[in-house]
């Protein structure tokens, strides 16, 4: 049996096979280059998102300390500022009596309140140079400690500094305190250093290992944890994750290779095990805080995105192959179902339309398929229609005629009823109704000269002022030369209508209109309406200038015309949106329409039209 070849076996496929192929090939080469893009620019910054987020966590505590070392400065200069307690330590200010009862009734109370509500901070004392005063828990002669180097060495610094952290030490064994040889902060105020000879001293001392049991105790991870660390590498305190060799080896070697002093990041191998470690130092304790996370703990949830990122593009590929496979017979179906309606449509069903569902190419054929027969199945009952609205207009052209004749004469004869009976504004006003209906009746959609449109709006505005008591004024800015210009009649009328409408609600004045007209360059002419009534706000502008310029069948209702319709009005945005319209489809896009409006400032509208005007 000979085989045929590759190509000769490819034109022997069903079409379902050959799309399903080329499905597959198709989306494997992008689903590939975009699995290997998401894998670099996704997957692999996670790990640095981990480390930056270990730096995140270690600034926030190194506010916090901060934050700590601030409270205790401020507690320590309260005390320090109180005037009772600053008096009582000058030498002299008070005899001894007076001393005894400064101390019972105010001073004890004071240092037992605070003692009391300032656990957390540690002890405090004062070292006085007032030698009446007696010792006790918070009051020591300074004569005692005088010759020690540590306090030569706080006398000497707190002239600059203020106040003085003294570096960490191992408690002192001070007469009336607990000695617990623990490692301590000192901070040091100076009082009454305004008098030569007489400088007493607060000295708050911070148990290290309560100050840091909160930063400490927020380990980073289930491997990592956060140290106390002194500028030399001396360890303060250590998280209780760390076993003691561990805890050694940072202490002896691995800290002490690192500037403590300034923030930093980098890798250490404590036992056998490499570290990340963040720095953040504390300056007014020569302190640092230092993170320390095993780098196996930072990559294992980039560890496990990878195997999971990697499992779900395997079941992308077997999940694509099926839906390509599914949409094969899909499109099959899909073609088999045209051909079938096309068919009917051969038959004369021309009623028939193909279901469509979707939006690509063979959806498309069905569209244009159901458009088709719908245009024959319109032309075939056009001829019919056809006939049918012509007797319709026959019948319409008829009634024109008689009710016309019919009004005109009711109005002719109720003009001379109110003549005899010398009523000349109602005879007037009936006149007018008159002219309008003639011109709204026999005018039709013929152009109109400009002048006949003025002609039309006078006899208009003659019977709204018998309405409103003669308040409405009407102001003509044209030129001569453009009165014998046509337009498309009852284009001007809309809009003074709407400057009454709107112009007049709530407005107490008069209310001046003004139609003005100019030549502009391209054989254009503006028109403009302008009135000083009540404007738009600034809202209802906006809303209506978006429904004018969207085309006519996009346009939604606007609130404008539904407060309109409400009111009872047949105007506001409808008449501006039938007057846009009417100019679009009698010139085009060569006319166009401005509106402006300032609330209680009038509105102004503009049409811009050709000045050859054909209907």
């Amino acid at each position: 049996m000979r085989l045929l070849p590759l190509p000769g076996r490819f034109r022997r496929f069903s079409f379902k096979s050959k799309l399903f192929l080329s499905y597959i090939l198709i989306v494997l080469i992008p689903v590939s280059i975009s699995a290997v893009w998401i894998y670099n620019e996704v997957i692999v910054p996670m790990r640095g998102e981990r480390i930056q987020s270990v730096d995140q966590t270690m600034s926030q505590l190194q506010t916090a300390v901060n934050k700590e070392v601030d409270d205790i400065e401020k507690t320590g200069y309260l005390i320090s500022t109180n005037i009772v307690l600053k008096k009582a330590l000058l030498k002299r200010y008070y005899d001894q009596s007076e001393l005894i009862d400064v101390m019972n009734t105010s001073i004890q109370s004071l240092l037992s309140w605070f003692a009391s509500t300032h656990q957390d901070i540690g002890e405090f004392r004062f070292f006085t140079v007032n030698e009446t005063l007696p010792e006790s828990d918070f009051f020591l002669p300074v004569s005692r400690y005088s010759g020690e180097i540590w306090f030569r060495t706080l006398q000497e610094r707190i002239k600059t500094t203020y106040p003085y952290w003294e570096s960490w030490h191992v408690q002192r064994d001070y007469p009336y305190g607990k000695k617990s040889n623990d490692p301590v902060y000192s901070l040091f105020y100076p009082i009454n250093e305004d008098f030569a000879g007489e400088t007493s001293y607060l000295e708050l001392e911070i148990d290290i290992d309560r100050f840091f049991s909160k930063s400490i105790s927020m380990a980073l991870s289930p491997s990592g944890g956060v140290f106390a660390v002194d500028w030399s590498g001396q360890l303060l305190s250590v998280p209780r994750e760390f076993d003691e060799s561990t805890t050694q080896q940072a202490s002896r070697d691995a800290f002490r290779r690192i500037d403590l002093s300034v923030a930093g990041q980098g890798n250490m191998e404590l036992n056998g095990v490499s570290y990340r470690y963040a720095v953040q130092p504390i300056d007014r304790l020569h302190t640092s805080l230092v993170g320390l996370l095993t780098h196996s703990e930072i990559n294992r949830p980039w560890a496990k995105t990878r195997d999971a990122f990697l499992l779900l593009i395997l079941l992308l590929t077997v999940l694509l192959a099926i839906l390509s496979f599914a949409l094969a017979g899909l499109l099959i179906k899909k073609i088999v179902r045209i051909v079938g309606n096309v068919r009917k449509i051969q038959n004369g069903n021309f009623k028939v339309r193909i279901p469509v569902k979707g939006e690509d190419e063979i959806d498309l054929l069905a569209v244009n398929i159901n458009s088709m027969a719908g245009q024959i199945d319109d032309l075939v009952n056009r001829v019919y229609k056809s006939q049918v609205s012509q007797k319709e207009a026959e019948l319409k052209a008829l009634q024109a005629q008689i009710n016309p004749h019919f009004l005109f004469n009711t109005l002719e004869t109720l003009r001379m009823m109110a003549e005899t009976e010398d009523q000349a504004k109602l005879s007037d006003a009936i006149a007018a109704l008159g002219n309008i209906m003639r011109y709204n009746i026999y005018n039709g959609q013929e152009a109109i000269a400009l002048e006949t449109e003025l002609e039309h709006i006078q006899d208009y505005l003659h019977i709204q002022n018998l309405l409103l008591n003669q308040r409405v004024s009407l102001e003509c800015a044209i030129p001569q030369s453009l009165m014998a210009f046509r337009i498309p009649n009852l284009l001007l009328q809309p809009l003074v209508e709407n400057c009454i409408v709107h112009g007049m609600r709530g407005f107490s004045g008069r209310l001046t209109i003004r139609i003005s007209a100019e030549d502009l360059p391209n054989h254009l002419i503006r028109y403009e309406v302008r009135d000083n009534g009540m404007g738009i706000s600034p809202e209802r502008l906006d809303a209506l200038r978006d429904r004018l310029s969207r085309e006519p069948d996009q346009k939604p209702v606007p609130i404008v015309a539904r407060e309109a319709a409400s009111a009872g009005s047949r105007s506001g945005s409808i008449g501006l949106a039938n007057v846009r319209d009417r100019i679009h489809y009698c010139y085009g896009s060569s006319a166009g329409m401005e509106i402006d409006a300032t609330p209680g400032g009038g509105t102004i509208v503009a049409l811009i039209l050709p000045a050859n005007f054909i209907l």
